[in-house]
């Protein structure tokens, strides 16, 4: 069962931590930037009081369903899950898992049994911070379970042009902004469309934004060459097939880095706001896994440069292949099992190798947030 934490929220919980954090980031990102380094250094992101009156709901969807097993994937998801296993005394192993390139100091709880993060400097940092050493394990970055399926790169790609009527020889770009479309995905796209370039096929990808759809769609609509498709929200089923089959994207960093290096996807990315994306942003080009921009016009040029030179794009997936991390959610899934095993007889029937996700739907409780 996955929970969306927002949407349990009243709305002036939802507005402090939603709206404004949104806001912040599209409009100010300097003033996120101050409150961001703050916070990472406080013990809890919001006091507990407050996650109580705002996430009641909440408090009573764990009441009634008593899960046996909690995975938070975000630090504020964290806090609110160790206090509702505390409140109501659960006895459920509680796993936070963190797919950002940080480490901020309000992930210690000491409900949580088990902290799964990126890399060991960040694991050096939760055990400075607190945590218990044995409770921290530096498996990387879990993804959706299309990232982990086998894949044909041809095949897919056959398949995409096939739905989208593209062309199988020519470049496909992707343009993103992760679940709210945030960048300059309409600016981008009108740009590479303004260059009428025959070469060059555009999927873009604007996620709950409808207004940005929108725009997007006249845009499509005015360019000279038909190249150009745009998509809504695309589900974790979708996802992995269209960046399997595209040559290049464009987008925002955070969970997009990690799919685009398990995809071995060469990502372009103007810098992000403040925050773990910005080690992501250095990494880029450190790791030769993409390339790092400040401007649109930088991003047209590198657009143009790397679909001219697909031996470079072909060197980026080599390195992305060396950096990536495939079987993180499977090992967490074990981990899950045996815990919750030693605890009740929940999977004493359970094959390591033959998994079954739909037995286990009611028993383990995701909490998370969209953004």
């Amino acid at each position: 069962m996955v929970v969306d934490v927002a949407d349990y929220m009243k709305s002036l919980t939802r507005f402090t931590h939603v709206s404004a954090y949104l806001w912040l980031v599209k409009h100010a990102p300097r003033v996120w930037d101050r409150i961001d380094r703050y916070q990472k250094k406080q013990t809890h992101t919001s006091p507990e009081w407050y996650y109580r009156r705002g996430c009641h709901r909440l408090f009573g969807l764990f009441r009634d369903i008593r899960p046996r097993a909690i995975v938070a994937t975000e630090v504020g998801c964290c806090e609110i899950a160790a206090l509702m296993k505390r409140d109501l005394t659960l006895d459920a192993p509680l796993v936070a898992v963190n797919d950002d390139y940080d480490a901020d100091r309000a992930w210690v709880q000491s409900e949580v049994d088990l902290y799964c993060f990126i890399a060991e400097e960040f694991g050096k940092q939760l055990i400075a911070n607190g945590a218990v050493r044995e409770r921290v394990a530096i498996w990387g970055a879990p993804l959706s379970s299309g990232f982990e399926v086998p894949r044909t790169r041809e095949h897919e790609r056959a398949e995409i042009c096939g739905r989208f009527s593209f062309d199988p020889a020519l470049p496909i770009v992707l343009i993103a902004g992760g679940g709210e479309g945030i960048g300059k995905i309409e600016e981008i796209t009108s740009r590479l469309l303004r260059l009428n370039r025959h070469d060059l096929q555009l999927l873009v990808l604007t996620g709950r934004n409808e207004g940005l759809k929108s725009r997007c769609d006249r845009v499509a609509m005015n360019a000279f060459w038909n190249c150009c498709r745009v998509l809504g929200w695309v589900g974790p089923e979708e996802m992995p097939q269209l960046m399997c089959a595209a040559d290049l994207m464009v987008s925002k960093l955070g969970s997009m880095f990690n799919e685009a290096l398990a995809s071995e996807l060469p990502i372009i990315a103007m810098e992000p706001p403040p925050g773990s994306e910005r080690v992501q942003y250095r990494l880029l080009e450190k790791w030769n896994v993409g390339c790092a921009v400040r401007t649109v016009d930088e991003v047209v040029e590198r657009v143009i440069r790397l679909i001219a030179e697909p031996e470079q794009i072909e060197a980026m997936r080599r390195e992305a292949r060396s950096h990536r991390t495939l079987g993180v959610s499977r090992r967490i899934a074990h981990w899950l099992i045996e815990a919750t095993d030693r605890r009740s007889p929940l999977c004493k029937d359970y094959e390591w190798s033959a998994l079954n996700p739909e037995s286990l739907s009611r028993e383990i409780l995701k909490v998370e947030t969209h953004l």
